[in-house]
Parts: C-alpha cells; structure tokens; sequence
C-alpha cells in the first residue's frame, strides 16, 4: 500500500479532536483530512473528503453517531468509534465498525486500532492486484467485508423495483424487507421494531432515520413512536389505527391530528 491513509473526526467535544488530531500527528502514515462536530456536519462531509478512517463518537445532538451510521454512505471508510460509555460497543459492532475507543484514548489502543486499519487496507488492495477474492484466513471482519456478496434483489421480483425494498440488520443479519409488506414501525429510543407480514425485526435506528428511508405518502407517521403504512390499515376508531395483522397504534392528539387522518385516509 502506498500514500497516506486519511482521518476525518466527528465529535462534539473539542478536546477530543485535539486528542486525535496529536495522535494522528505522532503517525507518519496518517493525515488529518478534517473535523465534524455533528453528526450533520459529516453527513455532508464525508462523501467530499472519502476519509480512509473515521472516528466517530457516540453521543452527539440531534443525531448520534450509531444514527450516523443508518444513514451515511461510505463503503470505503473504516469506522473507528470512540465514547466514554463501554455500553455501546456491542451496538458499535453491530455495524461492522473496525474498532472501538474508549475515552480518555490512550496512544497504545489508538495505535492497535489504527494498524488494523492499515492492514485491512493493505490487504483489500493486494486482493484487487492479483485480480481474486481475499483468503478466508485473516480477520474476521475482513472476511465478512470482502467475502459477503453484494445485495441482490430476490430472483422472482422484478429488477426494476429498485425503490420497493429496504436492507434492514438485525440479529447480525441484513434482511431485504419489501415495503408493501411492512405494518408499521415502533420506537423504541435507540432501537425500532419494525412489524411486517414475516414477524418482527429489531434494528438499532432512530424514528428519523426511519421517516427519511421509509416511502411518502405510503408510510405516515401518527405519533412520536408510530409510523404507519395506509395501505395496511384495516380500521380508524378515534385516536386508534387498528392494523391488517390486529395490532393498534396511536394517533397522537395533537393539532396536527387532523391532516394525519388526511394523509392516512386519501386516495
């Protein structure tokens, strides 16, 4: 591997860019390609710098960095997270993340985690040279990343219904969700549920992130835990939807109420 692997921060806190901006500096084969202190800010950022690391902290307004991750595209940046809670290492992993950070960072984590990175890298471009896929020995998360065929859509629907269906992981597995198929969607603070004719899927996303992937005016949402698909609605009684599958949610008594029941209710 040859040049110098970029690293972009997204934190709220300034000393902690500081932190990570003098380790980055102690590397030789690191550069600092920038600094986002929301979530926000690297939503735009990201797809114009192409950073090679990012280390993302957690806890951040408006919009956490596990948010972040439901909603960002950068399948060739490697995520490094970083937060005073050890709580969120499982969920951190449940995307796939390189590796995990605890603060106050030290410089001998740092450097394991950064190594990997590079060695991850160096491996995936010595793959692309021979022209073959990676062994299956190496690390395990490399072995998913490279080994794991890209999303297909199902043989028996159409290829043109490229906007019909979500990935969603759960369980640490991706499962391909046709919309039609979906009743409604739950909040749970970190976490949604998400109803549909096969069960029930328990992801790490926020109502937000949800809002923005599901379809309008398919999917609307009723109340601050409620988003709803119409066309799977069998009955409005009051303040309750009673869904095709005989579950209820809430409509939520608000001045908005009526042009929710407009939206849930016209052709």
């Amino acid at each position: 591997m040859t040049g110098k692997i970029s690293c972009l921060i997204v934190d709220d806190e300034e000393p902690a860019h500081e932190v990570l901006k003098f380790l980055i500096s102690k590397l030789s084969w690191l550069t600092y390609a920038g600094s986002c202190y929301n979530a926000l800010e690297a939503l735009e950022m990201i797809p114009e710098v192409k950073p090679d690391i990012i280390f993302l902290d957690v806890n951040m307004p408006e919009l956490s960095g596990l948010d972040l991750l439901n909603i960002v595209h950068a399948p060739d940046a490697h995520v490094i997270m970083t937060t005073a809670y050890p709580e969120y290492a499982v969920d951190g992993f449940t995307f796939d993340v390189t590796a995990f950070l605890l603060k106050p960072v030290g410089f001998d984590r740092f450097l394991k985690a950064v190594t990997k990175v590079r060695r991850l890298i160096g491996d995936s471009h010595l793959a692309h040279e021979r022209g073959r896929p990676l062994p299956e020995t190496g690390t395990s998360e490399m072995a998913e990343r490279q080994q794991a065929p890209s999303p297909q859509i199902p043989e028996q629907r159409p290829e043109t219904a490229q906007e019909e269906y979500m990935w969603i992981r759960a369980d640490r597995k991706m499962y391909c969700v046709w919309f039609k198929d979906i009743y409604f969607v739950e909040g749970l603070k970190d976490y949604v549920k998400v109803y549909y004719t096969d069960g029930v899927l328990v992801t790490l996303a926020s109502m937000a992130a949800m809002t923005t992937r599901l379809p309008s005016p398919t999917f609307v949402r009723t109340h601050r835990s409620y988003i709803v698909n119409r066309n799977m609605i069998k009955m409005i009684e009051g303040n309750m939807v009673t869904m095709l599958n005989g579950m209820k949610v809430s409509i939520a008594v608000s001045p908005t109420r009526d042009e929710v029941l407009r939206q849930l209710t016209e052709r």
